[in-house]
């Protein structure tokens, strides 16, 4: 499933609808102005995965669930996603594909990630967020960047683990297409039913980087 960026803006505009809260409301719940919250919902600019994350935390929500309203299910899941049929979306510096999008109770979110952005410049926004990250290099030569290290160059096979509170982002250093998966991973997700702090993050996918053909529509 492919989503725009006017589709994820006019889900999350639906949700606080449903809540009957107000711009400023959603705000105060997830950390984000609302300049930048108005500016999603009318598809005026395509949010960063971090945003959508803490929009989602904001909605008490789990990131899959605010973007495909899938059911929880309970304990003791199993689910499979074939390559090129999970939730795909994308900004500016990455292609996005969730992987396992129907699991809402889950410390992991699984991401399949194409880096786009091969320049210092072309980066317009640094992630950070709660828990810890794996990254793994499925395609390509990716340099990763972080504040408080020197910069990493990984290949296929490479892979690495950071402290996702860290600012940190990916550039394409190959001259072809560069591929890996993120698995971001915190115990201080809120899980439906559950009263304890609402948090939660990226993660990764193991699929066949070349067959994958992923959408655009994300910033």
């Amino acid at each position: 499933m492919d989503l725009t960026t006017a589709e994820i803006g006019e889900r999350i505009k639906a949700l606080r609808k449903e809540r009957r809260w107000t711009l400023q409301a959603l705000g105060k719940r997830s950390g984000v102005s609302i300049s930048a919250l108005s500016k999603v919902e009318n598809a005026q600019v395509a949010a960063s995965f971090d945003t959508l994350l803490r929009i989602a935390r904001g909605f008490g929500l789990g990131f899959e669930a605010m973007l495909n309203g899938t059911p929880s299910l309970p304990a003791g899941r199993l689910t499979t996603t074939r390559g090129g049929a999970g939730v795909f979306f994308s900004t500016d510096m990455y292609e996005y594909e969730v992987h396992s999008a129907e699991l809402r109770q889950k410390h992991m979110i699984p991401l399949h990630m194409e880096v786009k952005a091969r320049r210092l410049g072309d980066i317009s926004r640094w992630s950070t967020h709660e828990g810890e990250e794996f990254i793994y290099v499925l395609q390509g030569d990716i340099e990763l960047h972080t504040e408080l290290y020197a910069p990493v160059r990984l290949k296929e096979g490479d892979s690495a683990y950071i402290d996702s509170k860290m600012r940190h982002a990916f550039l394409n250093r190959g001259k072809g297409r560069a591929w890996m998966l993120s698995i971001c991973f915190s115990q201080d997700m809120k899980l439906p039913g559950r009263q304890s702090a609402s948090r939660k993050f990226p993660a990764g996918r193991a699929a066949r980087p070349a067959a994958r053909r992923p959408a655009a529509g994300r910033g």
